[in-house]
């Protein structure tokens, strides 16, 4: 009869890990970030987390073949995350399930003190936020745009006049609010790197910006990630897009 009794106990106290192991495995599961396998819209928040040194499942969907080029790896799981308004890119830890890759970046930001900390720099970053992302979707509509090679020599023409500004505002800065990193890194380094694969010799007018793209990619997590396996330069855009999809 001992011997049983000290069965059952025994038992019970190897359940009862089971059930402690599994509940801390819940709370301990690192975040998904979703997105299509690309860099895209996601790949700010990707160097985010990176930087803070956030383990993360980085989920990627992948495009089904061309012509179609179908969304069925999306489309699958699309409903069954659990998520408002289900879109790429979201982000999924424990309780938090966000998409929109504005309302992850903020609220990452925020999180992680990459945000502003007084009204000041709340209006600095608002309206450097939206123009460093006004900067990388100009390049995005241009590769969609179906009269790409027409549309491309006005763009690589009006390149410097949309560079100079970000030269103007960063002239003396290591980073957009000064010496403090905030969430528009992410955003504006982005935009730069993609404008500088589109055209790199326009660049050179501007070292202010190749030096803002340098002091960024020499960040030590972020240096590690880019000479990983894990980072992908390319695609920017999709398939189907005219450019980004493939280094020229």
């Amino acid at each position: 009869m001992l011997a049983d009794a000290r069965t059952k106990i025994e038992d019970a106290l190897h359940t009862g890990k089971v059930v402690i192991k599994e509940a801390m495995g819940t709370l301990m599961a690192p975040p998904t970030l979703g997105y299509w396998d690309l860099r895209g819209r996601c790949q700010a928040i990707r160097n985010l987390l990176v930087h803070k040194g956030t383990e993360f499942n980085d989920k990627r969907y992948k495009f089904g073949p061309a012509p179609g080029f179908g969304r069925e790896d999306w489309l699958k799981e699309k409903f069954t995350l659990g998520l408002r308004f289900p879109n790429l890119p979201y982000y999924i830890d424990g309780d938090v399930k966000i998409v929109q890759s504005k309302a992850i970046l903020r609220y990452l930001a925020r999180k992680y003190d990459l945000d502003a900390r007084n009204e000041a720099e709340h209006q600095l970053l608002d309206m450097l936020g939206a123009q460093a992302h006004d900067l990388a979707w100009g390049l995005v509509v241009l590769a969609f745009n179906p009269n790409f090679d027409q549309e491309r020599r006005k763009y690589e023409e009006q390149m410097e006049e949309k560079l100079r500004p970000w030269s103007e505002e960063l002239e003396g800065k290591q980073w957009v609010l000064g010496a403090r990193m905030s969430y528009a890194d992410f955003v504006l380094y982005e935009a730069l790197d993609w404008n500088h694969e589109f055209k790199p010799d326009v660049f050179q007018k501007f070292p202010n910006l190749t030096g803002f793209m340098k002091r960024f990619e020499e960040l030590p997590n972020i240096h590690k990630y880019f000479t990983s396996g894990k980072y992908n330069k390319w695609p920017i855009t999709a398939p189907y897009a005219k450019w980004g999809f493939k280094k020229e």
